[in-house]
């Protein structure tokens, strides 16, 4: 199937499903960031669906709904993921590990944020996907800080299910990155949207356990 606004309402309503009914399984409040995330991704699937419409309109490449999806993509979610996974670890030397991809995933979120500011980012369609620009002269090593904090860290996790999460979004970065690089942004967040179901799956083990998370 063609990427298309089409594409993305589609899944963002179904893994809005997953990221509902991964929330109504959180019984602590250090569990709620690592639940949202499938929730959140969907939300960013819904709001490109925007930045199609407005492409294939023949609207601005830089509105409104870019800048949404690029905050997200680019700033939020390289520090997200680490914290998340930081806070659902049980204390000890894992946690204090994880707590370096916090760090490299702040220092990658910071310098595209100051790309998004800049106000010279743009998207175009090219061969069924998005491709987003403007991240400066140093995107390559945001790029390397990006991959690090957001696959990096769930390899690390104690837990099954979020380590194979990081494991098949490094794939999924790999194969990208060597079919088509220029569309990474959207390609590898709409995989990642795809994948977070492994989330709910960590959960559902946590709650089948009779012990909380963190102990798995």
């Amino acid at each position: 199937m063609c990427f298309s606004a089409e594409a993305d309402f589609v899944s963002a309503a179904a893994i809005g499903a997953v990221g509902v009914a991964t929330l109504t399984k959180v019984r602590a409040p250090r569990e709620i960031p690592l639940a949202a995330l499938p929730l959140a991704f969907a939300l960013h699937q819904f709001v490109e669906a925007f930045v199609w419409r407005d492409l294939d309109a023949g609207g601005s490449s830089s509105g409104t709904a870019v800048y949404l999806y690029l905050v997200f993509a680019w700033v939020v979610l390289p520090v997200l993921v680490p914290v998340a996974i930081v806070l659902v670890e049980p204390p000890g030397p894992r946690r204090h590990r994880l707590a370096v991809f916090v760090v490299l995933g702040a220092l990658a979120g910071a310098y595209l944020a100051l790309a998004i500011l800049d106000g010279s980012v743009s998207a175009h369609a090219v061969h069924h996907t998005i491709q987003y620009g403007g991240a400066g002269d140093l995107a390559w090593v945001a790029t390397a800080l990006y991959v690090i904090a957001t696959c990096g860290s769930p390899l690390l996790s104690g837990f099954r299910a979020i380590a194979w999460f990081g494991i098949v979004n490094l794939a999924a970065v790999a194969v990208i990155a060597t079919v088509q690089a220029e569309g990474l942004t959207s390609v590898w967040c709409l995989w990642a949207a795809v994948v977070s179901v492994l989330i709910y799956v960590q959960f559902t083990w946590w709650r089948r356990a009779p012990v909380t998370a963190g102990s798995d």
